[in-house]
């Protein structure tokens, strides 16, 4: 049996809202809660996630920048030496990043998390640890 993924979109780098608008996302929600994690004992890594795994899979060549806001915190700065800032808010044409997308195993997911956490084990929901 296969890890469950998460799907990362490149298009998401592009955005001020992509990436769940920097909310957890509902299929790592679910995951975490059917194996007794509490996924709210620490951040999810969005910037680790992008970091790590989409942004060496962009074919262009891109910059990132990771940004302090409630809203997506990892967006692409430039494509291709191009300024891109504008098309966060919808006020320029987005460039054409490939691939579309990478799927990340939730098992990694929880790796990276753990890691920005410092911590070795997932707490378990109701504050009993593995």
């Amino acid at each position: 049996m296969t890890d469950p993924t998460l799907t990362l979109f490149s298009r998401d780098l592009l955005s001020k809202w992509g990436f769940n608008d920097g909310c957890d996302p509902d299929d790592w929600l679910d995951w975490c809660d059917n194996r007794g994690i509490d996924h709210s004992a620490f951040d999810f890594p969005w910037a680790s996630i992008v970091r790590q795994h989409l942004v060496p899979a962009i074919e262009q060549d891109v910059t990132v920048v990771d940004i302090e806001t409630s809203h997506n915190p990892i967006r692409v700065e430039t494509v291709n030496g191009a300024d891109v800032r504008e098309a966060w808010y919808g006020r320029a044409d987005e460039p054409a990043l490939t691939p579309d997308h990478v799927d990340v195993p939730m098992g990694e997911v929880l790796r990276l998390a753990l890691a920005e956490a410092g911590l070795t084990e997932p707490p378990r929901s109701g504050g009993v640890t593995l």
